[in-house]
């Protein structure tokens, strides 16, 4: 258990950007009918957003914080800080995709800009770093891209990821104010025996990219994929995500004494339909409180939450105060939960590109 009690920052605005391509899950070519109506009963997912060869992740992050950035008013000079979370950078190496997004956004070269290379859990741990970094008021704007281009990186002749992932990037703006009502909280975790439950196995160091690596293999029916492209253990992260969010989320809200059928919102991970029921049950919240947008835009990792505030929230974010917690976890195996408040943000509709 990591606990972090964060003051003087606050949501400011959120927008999401997503690809205009969609991607029916019951066409896809490996399911029967059967197996296609099986697989949104328990998922949720419908369809989602795919994104064209020439498209990536920074492509998604820019236009949303383009337009987050214009309707918020900020000059660009003001922004002190961006990071750029997520698993699908512009180059797996090096440069930082924030470098790329500060030159593209036309933001000052003072800014401080780096990476963070997480997937399900990005959002929770970009808010704390982003957060943990503003706190003392040196830094006093930031802009924080959350995203991922899965399509990237799996196969699609693979049904145990494929149809149940969606393309989507985000930007949320957050500021220092020292008259700030309430603190950021967080609970922050990570279990790296679990590191093969989630995998790319042949991209970087460790297993270097050989020819070999390019070459499809079957594994079972409906399971083809080579060796850079992404693989699941289904078993190891159902028991993973069954079991360890529910807690952590009970876990914060224990130790900061707040009361989880009081707030307005959860907004947890869109692993599945059926795994954030069943957490939801376990937390003995109203359906109402745990809003869904992986029907029409699928997992979309660590942009799962600020996709959900965006497509099914956005009115009430915009109109009024409301107390949040929010829950990523996935790869790593890593987890986290947050505890804010958000009061009047703006929150764009979803903007397709």
């Amino acid at each position: 258990m990591a606990f972090l009690e964060i003051h003087n920052i606050e949501i400011k605005g959120v927008a999401t950007a997503v690809p205009k391509q969609i991607k029916i899950a019951k066409e896809q070519p490996f399911f029967t009918d059967i197996e296609a109506e099986n697989f949104t009963n328990v998922t949720g997912v419908i369809s989602s957003h795919v994104a064209p060869s020439d498209m990536t992740l920074s492509d998604l992050c820019q236009a949303a914080a383009e337009k987050l950035i214009n309707e918020s008013g900020w000059e660009r000079e003001s922004i002190d800080l961006i990071i750029f979370v997520s698993t699908s950078r512009d180059f797996y190496i090096c440069p930082n995709t924030a470098n790329i997004l500060q030159d593209k956004l036309g933001l000052r070269t003072e800014v401080v800009a780096f990476d963070l290379p997480f997937a399900c859990s990005g959002y929770v741990y970009g808010l704390s770093v982003a957060s943990s970094m503003m706190q003392s008021g040196q830094l006093k704007r930031c802009l924080l891209c959350v995203g991922e281009m899965t399509s990237k990186n799996q196969s699609s002749l693979d049904k145990t990821v494929w149809p149940l992932h969606g393309d989507a990037g985000s930007a949320t703006i957050l500021e220092y104010n020292p008259e700030a009502k309430h603190p950021m909280q967080f609970n922050l975790g990570s279990d790296g025996a679990g590191w093969e439950a989630i995998i790319c196995r042949e991209v970087g160091v460790r297993n270097p990219t050989t020819t070999e690596s390019l070459v499809m293999k079957k594994y079972d029916e409906g399971i083809e994929r080579n060796g850079m492209q992404c693989s699941m253990d289904g078993m190891s992260v159902f028991s993973f995500a069954i079991t360890r969010p529910g807690k952590c989320i009970k876990e914060l809200s224990e130790h900061f004494q707040f009361s989880l059928p009081d707030i307005s919102y959860l907004l947890i991970h869109q692993a599945n339909k059926m795994i954030d029921e069943k957490i939801r049950k376990k937390l003995k919240l109203a359906e109402k409180k745990v809003p869904y947008s992986m029907p029409y835009y699928g997992n979309t990792s660590s942009c799962t939450i600020p996709i959900t505030m965006t497509s099914q929230i956005r009115v009430e974010l915009e109109e009024g105060e409301h107390e949040l917690v929010m829950c990523g976890f996935g790869s790593g195996l890593s987890w986290g939960a947050a505890h804010v408040f958000t009061d009047k943000i703006i929150c764009l509709p979803v903007h397709e590109i």
